[in-house]
């Protein structure tokens, strides 16, 4: 004969004197239960939706008149678009690019602070890191951001392609200006109104093609690291060189700017070329046309197989930069 179960006598203890007291720890087990989900779910929730924060790269992009329509627009079109804010500084005025006009500065290392200067008076608020790039540059600004990512903009730091002069004792470090230049926020601020205002720190006059050297001297007078950018396999992210030189060629001793490198790279160069990183960050361009043919590989092409993850806030920077 079937038995049925009186879920009445089970849930209430039925006649059973005790059954009152059960049914409150059964409710009581059960409520407890409940909340610690609730905090578990809390809590994970907490991980996994406050990531953090999303470096603000503010890019400052070189150029001259006469490079205006035959380089630094197609900079405007392509990379510039994937800074969170840039702005060209140029020797003249031009209607699309709207640079800062910085006229009748004939020297480099003079031209090179009163950039920054402005940059700092005018944008400061605008950027957490701040590149110094030329317009005969190519930038794959989400692999800068990602680098960034490890470091706080409140530290005295910039990064760079790492090079010293040369003597064995107290040798200078200085970033290869022909490859970008990145400095936080913190160092910028440190650079402006500290060095620059203190002849013994910073020197104010020309120095012609010693600029970057300049520029390093600066920063290290007011405690600003020069960093490490090659990323964890010591390889690098700055290239100073065309990517043909970097991927498949070699530097030339015999070539000028080669030898140069050559001798005061921080870092040994080795069957005279650099390994280079897959998260390369910047390169020279020694044919601007070709800045459209990188941009659609590094930006478009999708490899089968590999993971698609569209990323939705580059593509709001790049049609907000593509309309302001």
């Amino acid at each position: 004969m079937v038995r049925h179960i009186n879920t009445r006598r089970l849930l209430y203890g039925g006649k059973n004197r005790f059954g009152v007291l059960n049914s409150w720890i059964f409710f009581g087990v059960l409520f407890f239960l409940l909340i610690l989900l609730y905090q578990r779910d809390a809590t994970s929730a907490d991980i996994f939706v406050t990531p953090p924060p999303r470096p603000r790269i503010f890019c400052v992009i070189v150029t001259y008149a006469f490079r205006h329509e035959h380089a630094a627009i197609h900079i405007q079109k392509t990379w510039a678009r994937h800074c969170d804010r840039y702005v060209f500084v140029s020797d003249d005025v031009h209607i699309l690019l709207e640079p800062a006009v910085f006229r009748n500065i004939r020297d480099k290392w003079q031209r090179i602070r009163a950039h920054l200067e402005y940059i700092y008076k005018y944008h400061f608020h605008q950027g957490d890191w701040f590149l110094y790039a030329n317009d005969d540059n190519f930038v794959v600004v989400e692999n800068l951001r990602h680098m960034l990512q490890s470091y706080s903009s409140e530290e005295l730091i910039y990064f760079g392609c790492k090079m010293r002069s040369k003597g064995r004792s107290q040798a200078l470090v200085y970033m290869y200006d022909g490859s970008g230049i990145v400095l936080s926020s913190a160092s910028l601020k440190r650079f402006v109104l500290e060095a620059l205002i203190n002849e013994d720190l910073c020197s104010s006059h020309s120095k012609g093609s010693e600029a970057a050297k300049e520029l390093g001297r600066c920063l290290s007078n007011v405690n600003v690291i020069a960093g490490d950018s090659r990323d964890e396999f010591k390889k690098h992210r700055f290239l100073p060189f065309e990517v043909d030189i970097h991927l498949g060629g070699q530097m030339n001793d015999s070539v000028e700017l080669h030898k140069y490198f050559l001798e005061h790279s921080y870092h040994p160069v080795i069957d005279m070329n650099l390994p280079v990183s897959l998260k390369s960050i910047c390169f020279h361009l020694m044919l601007i046309p070709i800045t459209y043919d990188l941009y659609y590989f590094t930006q478009n092409v999708h490899i089968f197989g590999a993971s698609q993850k569209w990323d939705l806030e580059n593509l709001e920077l790049e049609i907000k930069n593509f309309y302001n």
